[in-house]
């Protein structure tokens, strides 16, 4: 149940200058300022001190135990902890790939009160943290071919411009999403295919925000964090994802 003594969403528009008859990622975005962060807090830490964060179920009804999302709102729709606490729902899904990768109960229990305290204040503008993070997370990639390297680098520019409020062209997002989507075809072993699938995956959520269509940028930018560590480094998953985790707060934080 949503506390009827909560603040509703504050917006603010941004300014825009693409011309025809290309869109820009950032043309008529709306900045989601957070809000209600005290209670965010609160909710994490009452789960915390009651140890009922758990991993692979949303919310349990008998047990009262519950992930990363359905700690807060006893669902998986990560678009109700934007509308309730300002915090965008593709940073909600990058966050909940990391929390569900964690390898223990504490572990994610401390990434949950850690990301809260990040978050830390009412505010905070973080419609631009998920495109910093996807772009840190294409330059961890291992070395890899220079075939996919060529694909990758477009794609770390573009997230560049946008984690800087920049405007990237809808034109050049699909490009290099085609690019990457091809190398993934002519990948010829395993690293290689998914350095070349977590550019795509950035590239898409790119593309698909430039359509104003929210719920695929954020399955997205979920699939490039879930590719690269659990596929382009399996062999150094758990640092990946602790190196996944310290960014995601250190972002968060300096927002």
């Amino acid at each position: 149940m949503i506390n009827p003594n909560l603040s509703t969403p504050t917006y603010r528009p941004t300014s825009t200058s693409c011309a025809a008859p290309f869109p820009c990622l950032t043309s008529g975005r709306m900045t989601m300022l957070t809000h209600n962060i005290e209670a965010f807090r609160l909710r994490i830490a009452e789960h915390a001190a009651a140890d009922l964060f758990i991993g692979g179920e949303y919310y349990n009804r008998d047990t009262g135990q519950a992930c990363f999302i359905g700690c807060h709102v006893r669902s998986n729709d990560p678009g109700k902890i934007a509308d309730i606490y300002g915090i965008p729902v593709a940073l909600t899904r990058i966050a909940e790939s990391i929390f569900e990768a964690m390898p223990t109960t504490k572990d994610k229990t401390d990434f949950a009160v850690a990301f809260g305290d990040a978050v830390g204040r009412d505010g905070k503008d973080l419609s631009l943290v998920h495109w910093a993070f996807l772009a840190a997370e294409l330059r961890a990639i291992p070395a890899t071919t220079d075939a996919v390297q060529a694909v990758i680098d477009p794609v770390i520019e573009g997230m560049d411009l946008l984690a800087s409020g920049q405007e990237w062209p809808a034109y050049a997002a699909y490009a290099t999403y085609t690019a990457a989507y091809t190398a993934t075809y002519t990948a010829t072993y395993t690293a290689t295919y998914a350095a070349a699938r977590a550019a795509r995956a950035a590239a898409d959520a790119a593309y698909a925000s430039a359509a104003a269509d929210a719920a695929r940028a954020a399955r997205a930018a979920r699939a490039a964090t879930y590719t690269y560590a659990a596929r382009a480094a399996r062999a150094a998953d758990a640092a990946a994802r602790l190196r996944q985790r310290n960014t995601l707060i250190a972002l968060c934080n300096a927002a």
